[in-house]
């Protein structure tokens, strides 16, 4: 194991970094919250498929 895996799984043991899902999930709702959503929402329902051709 290299210095900086050994030093980085010590520092996570530690409760020094938070980091997963959890942790992922509450940085993404914070910046949610800051500056709002990353990719814009959709305001209606998207047109239906374009149909094949003459059957």
């Amino acid at each position: 194991m290299s210095p900086d895996t050994t030093r980085v799984l010590g520092q996570i043991e530690r409760g020094e970094i938070w980091c997963g899902p959890d942790a992922a999930r509450a940085l993404a709702a914070r910046a949610e919250e800051q500056y709002g959503g990353a990719w814009p929402r959709p305001t209606a329902d998207p047109a239906p498929p374009a149909p094949d051709g003459p059957e």
